[in-house]
């Protein structure tokens, strides 16, 4: 059985991941698309320039993202509950990562350009 933690402390990422016999469970156990176990969320990066901050979540207009069919467009993406807002400020150009989860778009990481 997997069990995976994904936290933002101090603006690192922390994920640690715990898995018995992992290689062996994979070998005995082929993967199927019925029953199949439940995979991390898929994370997706881009960049863009922040357009609105909230105490909750930070609203982005990113560029085009490939993987998920979506062209440019401006969104709110939530911020990992109990996290400290990052230090960026409105009309920064950033780089970032999120995944979907049952509440939306999550940011897991959001770093300024430079």
């Amino acid at each position: 059985m997997r069990s995976s933690h994904l936290c933002m402390l101090s603006g690192v990422l922390l994920f640690s991941a715990f898995a018995a016999n992992a290689q062996d469970m994979h070998a005995s156990h082929p993967m199927s698309h019925h029953g199949a176990p439940q995979a991390q969320a898929q994370t997706y990066q881009s960049e863009g320039v922040i357009k609105k901050i909230s105490p909750d979540a930070i609203t982005i207009f990113h560029k085009a993202i490939p993987a998920l069919n979506w062209p440019p467009m401006t969104m709110a993406f939530a911020l990992t509950q109990g996290s400290a807002l990052p230090q960026v400020k409105v009309g920064d150009s950033v780089d970032f990562t999120f995944v979907q989860n049952e509440n939306g778009y999550q940011l897991v990481s959001l770093t300024p350009q430079r």
